[in-house]
């Protein structure tokens, strides 16, 4: 008996001890998601200081129930629009539905778009994207959260962490461009890049273009498609231009054209850029 006692304790230690050792600390929730804010914001004009801020704070840096198990990192629940997968989680009430995405990919663009589609935060589009404070107050007055201080909240873990800095870095470029500070995970060569993906459950064209290591707007051209193109499971997206499709390297596909990052329409982004010495 005494022994069982002492291997249930030994066996609770390293639960939670292996809990602790896969949290993930704010640097490291920054570090790894602050392209999928920078993304969404050259799209859609959302200061990725207020998308990281809510990040962080709606998923705990990562590590609450909802962004572990439903890749959920912005507490966006299920409404009637809503046709994907859900999770049940306690909050407001007791099992409540709440999104859930295929990737933290997936999670940072659908919030992105649920901003941009509901008209109570229309006013919000009217600040400029280094307004990170005008947006935090504007999205409690919008009522994102119940919260009383979420604003405050917000702009406390903006300031404490330097988030500001990806709201004005690619100011010099005019809003183009990515910044990219992570190695892609497949070596960049004619010999390794195949000729196309055939993409999977949560692929985008951005999330390939970092895999691949390859200009977004490279794969927009030689796939005849915009940045902001809905793509399926299932679909192919080629990483080199075919032998017809050879002479649009130099032009962009009508389709494909830049346009303002202040308007409702998606920014073709014409080249990618790697900042550095950027470090908050």
């Amino acid at each position: 008996m005494k022994i069982s006692f002492q291997n249930t304790i030994l066996g609770i230690a390293i639960v939670a001890f292996s809990l602790n050792v896969s949290a993930m600390s704010p640097t490291e929730y920054i570090q790894k998601y602050k392209d999928c804010a920078i993304e969404q914001m050259l799209v859609y004009n959302i200061p990725a200081s207020v998308t990281l801020a809510q990040g962080i704070l709606e998923s705990d840096y990562g590590n609450s129930p909802l962004a572990k198990y439903a890749n959920n990192h912005f507490g966006i629940k299920c409404h009637e629009d809503w046709t994907g997968d859900y999770y049940t989680y306690d909050d407001d009430e007791k099992g409540e539905h709440f999104r859930k995405y295929p990737s933290v990919d997936d999670s940072y663009r659908d919030h992105a778009q649920f901003l941009k589609s509901r008209p109570w935060y229309a006013f919000l589009f009217k600040y400029q994207r280094s307004d990170y404070r005008d947006w935090a107050v504007g999205l409690s007055k919008a009522g994102y959260a119940t919260a009383k201080d979420y604003s405050q909240r917000l702009i406390s873990i903006i300031q404490d962490n330097r988030l500001y800095v990806y709201d004005t870095v690619l100011q010099s470029l005019q809003g183009l461009g990515i910044l990219y500070d992570v190695p892609p995970t497949i070596p960049a060569s004619a010999e390794t890049t195949p000729e196309y993906v055939v993409l999977k459950q949560g692929d985008g064209i951005y999330k390939i273009a970092r895999q691949y290591n390859i200009d977004v707007s490279i794969l927009c051209r030689i796939n005849g498609i915009s940045v902001n193109a809905k793509l399926a499971p299932g679909q192919k997206l080629f990483l080199k231009p075919q032998h017809k499709q050879s002479t649009m390297m130099n032009t962009a596909p009508t389709n494909c054209k830049p346009s303002s990052f202040y308007n409702n329409q998606p920014a073709l982004l014409p080249r990618r850029i790697k900042v550095k010495n950027v470090t908050v």
